[in-house]
C-alpha cells in the first residue's frame, strides 16, 4: 500500500515550528550584542533569500547585489533627509529603482553564461560603489550619510531595538512564503529546468529569458528593501558598508552555505555566518580583519565536504530519517 499523501498540515508545521523558534530568539538574547546579532542574521537571512530567487533557482550567480541593497539603503535615507518623505514610503521607490535597473541589467547580461555572467553583476556592482563614493553631494561620499534619531513608526525609527528584530524577522518570513509559492509554481519549474539544462529546457519550447529578468528583477526590489531597513537600523549609511563586494559575498555565502535553491537554506546559513562573524568581532577585535574571510572560507570548505548541497537539505533529510525511525 503506498504511504497516504502529505497534507498542507503536514508540510507547514516544520516552518511554523522554525519561525516559531526564531521569534523566541530576541527575547531570550536581550542584550545589546546578542540581540544585534540575531537582527542582523534576520536582515541577511532576508536579504540572502532575495538573492536566492535568483542565483539559487535560476542558476544565475550574481555578485552585484549589493548595488542593490545600496540603492534601496540609499533611496529611502535622500528622501527622508530631503524631502521628510518618509522611509516607509521611500523604500517602495528604492525597490522600484532596484527592479528596474535589474530589468535593464538583466536585458543586457542574461544571455550570458557561468563566468560571463558573474563578471558582468560584479562590474555593476563595482560602478555602482564608484558612482556613489564620487557623488559626494549627493550621497556624502565615502563619509556616509546619518539618519537623525527621531523614534516613531512613520520613520521606521523605534527606541527599542527589540522592534527591529521583529521586522526583519516579519520580512525573512514574508520571502519564505513568497520563495515557497514560486517554488511550486510553473516559474519555479521553468527557472529549475534552465539551471539543470539550458539546451533542454529551450528544446522543450520553455522561454526561460523574460522570467529570469522578471526574477532578476523581484529578487533586486525584495533586497532593496532590506537595504532600507539596514540604514535605519544603524541610522547611518555609506558606501563600503551597503554596497561592498563583501557584502554581494555574503549574501551568495549565506546561501550556499544553507542550501542554493532552498527556501530554508539562505536562513540557516544567514544565522551561521552571522554567528561566526559576531564571534570573531567578540574574540579578536579588529586586530586581524582578513581572520573573518578566513572563517567563511572554512565554513564554506566544511559545508561543502560534510554537506554539498548545503546544511539545510542535509538537516532536511536527516529529520527525515528520524521521523521514519520512530515510525
Amino acid at each position: 500500500m503506498s504511504p497516504p499523501a502529505p497534507t498542507i498540515a503536514g508540510t507547514l508545521w516544520r516552518p511554523a515550528l522554525g519561525f516559531a523558534a526564531l521569534a523566541l530568539l530576541p527575547l531570550v538574547f536581550r542584550e545589546p550584542f546578542t540581540l544585534g546579532m540575531v537582527t542582523l542574521s534576520f536582515i541577511g537571512a532576508a536579504s540572502s533569500l532575495a538573492w536566492n530567487l535568483s542565483g539559487g533557482y535560476a542558476g544565475q550567480l550574481s555578485l552585484g547585489h549589493a548595488a542593490f541593497f545600496g540603492i534601496g539603503a540609499y533611496a529611502s535615507t535622500l528622501l527622508f533627509l530631503k524631502a521628510g518623505i518618509s522611509p516607509l514610503i521611500g523604500m517602495w521607490v528604492g525597490a522600484a529603482i532596484s527592479a528596474v535597473s535589474a530589468a535593464a541589467l538583466g536585458a543586457i547580461t542574461m544571455r550570458l553564461k557561468g563566468s560571463f555572467f558573474v563578471m558582468s553583476t560584479l562590474a555593476f556592482g563595482a560602478v555602482v560603489h564608484i558612482t556613489a563614493v564620487n557623488l559626494r553631494d549627493v550621497t556624502g561620499g565615502s563619509s556616509g550619510l546619518a539618519i537623525p534619531l527621531q523614534p516613531s513608526l512613520g520613520n521606521l525609527v523605534f527606541a527599542d531595538k527589540l522592534a527591529y528584530a521583529y521586522v526583519a524577522l516579519g520580512l525573512v518570513a514574508a520571502y519564505y512564503v513568497l520563495t515557497r509559492a514560486l517554488a511550486a509554481s510553473k516559474i519555479g519549474y521553468a527557472l529549475v529546468a534552465f539551471r539543470e539544462n539550458d539546451d533542454a529546457a529551450r528544446a522543450l519550447g520553455i522561454r526561460t529569458l523574460p522570467v529570469r529578468i522578471g526574477i532578476f528583477a523581484l529578487s533586486a526590489a525584495m533586497i532593496s528593501l532590506c537595504g532600507t531597513l539596514h540604514a535605519q537600523y544603524f541610522l547611518y549609511i555609506d558606501p563600503d558598508s551597503v554596497m561592498s563586494l563583501n557584502l554581494s559575498l555574503n549574501l551568495a555565502l549565506m546561501a550556499i552555505v544553507g542550501g542554493l535553491g532552498t527556501a530554508h537554506g539562505p536562513i540557516i546559513g544567514a544565522m551561521l555566518v552571522t554567528a561566526v562573524s559576531f564571534a570573531m568581532q567578540a574574540y579578536l577585535g579588529n586586530q586581524i580583519s582578513g581572520l573573518t574571510q578566513i572563517a567563511y572560507s572554512g565554513i564554506v570548505i566544511a559545508v561543502l565536504l560534510a554537506a554539498p548541497a548545503g546544511l539545510g537539505p542535509a538537516l532536511g533529510r536527516l529529520v527525515q530519517r528520524r521521523l521514519a525511525w520512530q515510525r
